[in-house]
């Protein structure tokens, strides 16, 4: 199928690639960070740039304007203006406008990352699929632990069968979010924005690589991952935002094998991220920050976790490899597209549930950061972790028992439990 384009911009067949970069406050600055840093090494040039919110950015201005790199304060201004002088744009956006930037940069020719989650919906990853097909061009999706070596020789080692037959899946996250995370945008904490969905939630934004590490480690084959076949959800809310701070959801996947996954903002005390894999031989356990183990019987083999810091480097060495034409690791929309099933589909399986009062306070920490936390929450999750159940089997007053669906025929955001109606024909530029 040919490009909705006239005059498609040609990939260079050597670094230094052109690149545009639609924002550069909140996350967005650690790709503005990383792409100066290659660009200093002159592995890509500064292309273009979108700000719209230039009294927050007035040292990215300046080392922008001292290497004379246009800048705008709209991204169809910069597309419309540069799509000639891009090889390929980043997109650290807010949640609701990735499905709009990335087909428009698509329809140009131009090679995309986008910054997860893919998309709020499973529309919206259709729309970005079918531009995909159109342009020839495979998306990167910033699932930053897909793109380094040891996420993939954890997945061949699983396939090898060194732990035996996979079992089950466990996860848990215990991450707290302060009011000031909530407020650092418009959007945080929604289920849309106005104009299009958001579905912000730990479980589709700040914890969602558990979910899409899940899906890939589950996946019958290297590169693909896992499909869903049932999902149980019981989504909590104790923090005043639309959405939900705290979720515990089980998915079969077609495979038989049973994930579930726990995680929160709405704690007391923090938790970093781990992944239990359970096989009929030994056990894997990932962890977040510090050393990954692999147990079978008596032995022990160890992985060290890069530091996150690094982690966003590698992806960004990923992508130039993959721009460049080679076979390189990638976290593409296809992978991605599981980790936004499951999120749709936990919303429209079950309303969000408020914690009564009685079980919250607002505490302030040495830093005056102020937390919306609920009471032994810590306790109630590490113990359904631990126990292999729900919330309210764990002994927490406040939780409801999960309800249930058959999500093999899913494929589309129904929005059920969702108050408002949403329009999809503009786009928000809120950076993430």
């Amino acid at each position: 199928m040919t490009p909705d384009i006239s005059v498609p911009t040609p990939i260079r067949p050597k670094p230094p690639f052109r690149v545009g970069l639609i924002g550069v406050t909140g996350y967005a600055h650690a790709y503005f960070d990383c792409l100066n840093a290659l660009a200093s090494k002159g592995r890509v040039k500064w292309g273009a740039v979108t700000i719209i919110n230039p009294e927050e950015s007035q040292d990215q201005i300046a080392t922008l304007k001292s290497m004379d790199v246009p800048i705008y304060s709209d991204y169809r201004e910069m597309l419309d203006a540069e799509k000639r002088n891009l090889d390929w744009v980043c997109v650290p956006t807010s949640i609701g406008s990735h499905m709009e930037i990335t087909v428009e940069c698509l329809k140009l020719g131009l090679q995309v990352l986008v910054e997860k989650p893919l998309a709020p919906t499973l529309q919206d990853v259709e729309a970005i699929q079918a531009a995909e097909r159109a342009s020839g061009i495979t998306v990167g999706v910033g699932f930053q632990h897909t793109y380094i070596e040891d996420t993939w020789s954890i997945k061949q080692s699983l396939l090898d069968g060194e732990i035996g037959e996979i079992q089950r899946v466990d996860c848990l996250g215990i991450w707290p979010r302060s009011q000031n995370y909530y407020h650092r945008n418009e959007w945080s904490g929604h289920l849309h924005d106005g104009e299009s969905w958001v579905l912000d939630s730990p479980l589709h934004n700040g914890l969602s690589h558990m979910v899409n590490l899940i899906l890939f480690w589950l996946g019958g084959e290297l590169s693909t991952r896992a499909e869903l076949q049932s999902v149980t959800a019981e989504l909590y809310r104790a923090k005043p935002i639309e959405g939900f701070d705290t979720v515990r959801t089980v998915g079969v996947m077609e495979s038989g094998v049973e994930a579930a996954i726990i995680l929160t903002h709405a704690s007391l005390h923090c938790m970093d991220p781990e992944i239990l894999i359970t096989g009929s031989k030994g056990t894997l356990r990932w962890r977040f920050c510090g050393t990954h183990t692999i147990t079978v019987g008596e032995s022990t083999r160890t992985l060290k976790s890069p530091d996150q810091l690094a982690l966003r480097d590698q992806m960004f060495d990923a992508l130039l490899d993959h721009i460049g034409g080679n076979t390189t690791r990638l976290c593409t929309t296809e992978q991605a597209k599981g980790t936004c099933k499951w999120v749709n589909a936990v919303h429209d399986i079950c309303p969000i549930h408020d914690i009564p009062d009685f079980f919250r306070q607002t505490i302030t920490d040495d830093a005056g950061e102020v937390f919306d936390v609920v009471d032994d929450l810590e306790n109630y999750a590490i113990r359904a972790y631990y126990d292999r159940c729900s919330l309210q089997e764990a002994g927490s007053p406040w939780a409801i028992l999960p309800p249930k669906r058959d999500v093999s025929n899913y494929h589309a955001f129904e929005g059920r439990f969702c108050e408002a109606p949403v329009k999809q024909d503009s786009v928000s530029q809120a950076t993430s």
